[in-house]
């Protein structure tokens, strides 16, 4: 349908008269006319008194079909993700550009692409970031100004925060921090007071344990610069951190299902192989490189092989873990070992039968992600 014959529908829908039409947007019969036998359209300006008069969307005025306009931008942000989470971040951007020039006014393209744009400024210089920060900054400030989803908002405002403070604008980060709810009220806390039986259990489990775990999690291991410029943690302190995290993830997963963790615990294994290779601990360096190993393949088989994992340990029993998680980078975690061993530090272990055994296993893993 034409908008001229949209125009005629929702002119006898509201029983006017061509005549009423007319004096309302001040134009002759005549032009009114001709909108709705097709011979002209109306001027773009006259869209919006148009959609008041009638109390309609200029979507639905100009007959734009809704469902189909948001099945296709969802399509165009899946095949997205599907690059820029396995960290072929151009790919991703290519598809979310194209997607932005049909669709100019989705907050959610924009938001995907302020992530795109995120991980690109992780891998650049900070001086080379201002534009990229920038671009940034005015697609987040739109969407926070503009756009009512909540989800798309939040997330909006999360990178926001992370641009912000890179950049030593803490006060207005800190004002959009405040925007969010305090965790006490967020949406899957008081979710958790209205859902029984299998829903309570799936949400406590899969979003409250599972969020708070990732959390945890990150805070053993991490050290804090304090304000005088000191590190927290010393070198012997973090090792011993480490350890904790290790013997933390281990608890929480007794069966030793640790799906998205293994990655997590080749990272700390990696750590504590490099400490011992500095402490030359010939046999400790080699545990912590075996284990870092066996973690960084479990891992991989998990995102490959293993789709949406169901959990036997008894936290997060019958439960499952989606695959789909954002990897952000284009090589896998035994890549990454592989080039950490690379390091001086391990000339001493390097042609120890074990050593040589690992590296081979390692090798036959590493590479990039696979669409």
């Amino acid at each position: 349908m034409g908008i001229g014959e949209k125009i005629k529908e929702l002119r006898k829908g509201k029983n006017m008269t061509q005549e009423d039409l007319a004096q309302l947007l001040n134009v002759s019969i005549s032009a009114v006319s001709q909108w709705e036998i097709g011979k002209t359209m109306p001027d773009i300006t006259f869209i919006s008194h148009i959609c008041n008069i009638f109390d309609v969307s200029a979507d639905e005025l100009l007959d734009i079909d809704i469902s189909k306009k948001k099945s296709e931008i969802q399509e165009i942000r899946t095949e997205a993700n599907k690059y820029y989470s396995r960290g072929f971040v151009e790919e991703g951007k290519a598809l979310l550009e194209k997607g932005m020039k049909k669709y100019p006014n989705s907050y959610g393209l924009m938001c995907d692409f302020m992530h795109v744009l995120e991980l690109e400024r992780r891998e650049l210089p900070k001086e080379k970031t201002q534009e990229i920060s920038e671009t940034i900054i005015w697609l987040g400030e739109k969407i926070v100004a503009e756009c009512e989803e909540y989800d798309v908002r939040a997330s909006a405002i999360q990178k926001l925060c992370i641009v912000y403070s890179g950049l030593e604008k803490e006060e207005r980060a800190i004002e959009l921090a405040n925007k969010m709810p305090r965790s006490a009220i967020s949406r899957e806390s008081l979710l958790s007071l209205i859902y029984k039986g299998d829903k309570l259990r799936e949400l406590s489990a899969n979003n409250l344990l599972y969020m708070h775990l990732q959390t945890m999690s990150n805070c053993i291991k991490c050290n804090y610069q304090m304000d005088s410029g000191e590190w927290l943690y010393s070198p012997d302190e973090m090792v011993v951190l480490r350890k904790k995290h290790i013997d933390f993830i281990k608890l929480i997963f007794e069966k030793e299902d640790y799906g998205f963790y293994n990655e997590t615990l080749c990272d700390s294994y990696k750590k504590l192989a490099i400490y011992s290779a500095e402490q030359k601990n010939d046999m400790e360096t080699l545990d912590h490189i075996e284990n870092a190993a066996k973690h960084a393949i479990k891992f991989i088989e998990h995102i490959y092989f293993e789709g949406n994992k169901t959990f036997s340990s008894v936290l997060f029993k019958g439960l499952t873990e989606k695959s789909s998680v954002h990897l952000n980078d284009k090589f896998n975690p035994a890549h990454h070992l592989i080039e950490d061993l690379k390091d001086s530090k391990f000339d001493f272990v390097r042609n120890y039968k074990r050593y040589i055994e690992i590296e081979k296993l390692i090798e036959r893993y590493s590479g990039e992600w696979k669409i």
